[in-house]
């Protein structure tokens, strides 16, 4: 009798252990479908050189305690013939990256957004860019953020509010720079 209540308990025992296991369902294949389909780096073209692009992320990750804001930024190899600086793109790479600052890595796919023109802009936000670029304070930065590329009607006047990735005494700086629609 002994023997048959300690085998009812044994058993119990190992049904309330099984009961409580959760089983994590598989994900379907079109979730991991989705997943593959994201893209690895998304953000702006901001240099060309040598046969590879800058392209640098407009949003910010935080990495720890002590660095809040850090923006991904890659140089690009493998870029299609026709990008140009101040497009805005999606990135999917090949292999490993290089553990730089800028990292580097090889393109295996590169989608290019499509261009944002307001319908009473001469320019677009692209030719923005580009023209902001030949002001020496913005051109002078490294690792160039655009956070983002603003059109006034109005004044018929883009504002582009960017900062530099690499942090010089613990915080970035957020800078602005008009550009008029002409």
């Amino acid at each position: 009798m002994k023997k048959l209540c300690l085998l009812f308990l044994l058993i119990a025992s190992l049904f309330l252990n099984a009961c409580n296991n959760k089983v994590e369902p598989k994900q379907s294949p079109l979730a991991e479908t989705n997943k593959s389909s994201s893209a690895e780096l998304v953000g702006y073209i901001t240099k060309l050189e040598n046969q590879r692009a800058l392209v640098v992320s407009p949003i910010s990750k935080e990495i720890n305690q002590t660095i809040k804001e850090f923006y991904d930024a890659i140089w690009v190899s493998n870029m299609p013939q026709d990008v140009e600086v101040g497009q805005y793109v999606n990135v999917w790479f090949e292999g490993a990256l290089a553990a730089s600052y800028p990292a580097g890595g090889k393109a295996t796919k590169v989608n290019i957004s499509k261009i944002y023109k307001p319908k009473k802009a001469t320019l677009s936000q692209e030719e923005v860019i580009r023209k902001a670029l030949i002001n020496k304070d913005i051109s002078s930065v490294k690792i160039l953020v655009i956070k983002n590329v603003i059109y006034d009607e109005k004044s018929a006047v883009w504002t582009i509010r960017y900062k530099s990735a690499i942090l010089t005494d613990g915080s970035i700086e957020e800078h602005s720079i008009q550009v008029p629609d002409k």
